[in-house]
């Protein structure tokens, strides 16, 4: 069964992922499935081999300074979806 979501995707991303489908003659949809499919498979590969993913080896705080993060959260459109 399909369910619709709807998530935040960097501008970049999209219109490279609309141009594959474009070329693909396949929806945008099917681009995107496949390519969390691929994700998945990639990270359940490196679990099974003992591998951290990305998600992991980036788990924690980050070494922000306090000027870095106050310019961050001052930028446009940062508190919105």
């Amino acid at each position: 069964m399909k369910k619709k979501m709807g998530t935040v995707i960097d501008e970049e991303l999209i219109f490279k992922a609309k141009q594959k489908a474009l070329s693909g003659n396949m929806p945008l949809s099917r681009v995107l499935e496949d390519a969390l499919k691929m994700y998945l498979l990639t990270v359940d590969k490196k679990t099974a081999k003992g591998q951290r993913s990305i998600s992991q080896e980036t788990k924690g705080a980050m070494k922000v300074s306090k000027k870095e993060l106050k310019a961050v959260m001052e930028e446009e459109g940062v508190y919105e979806s």
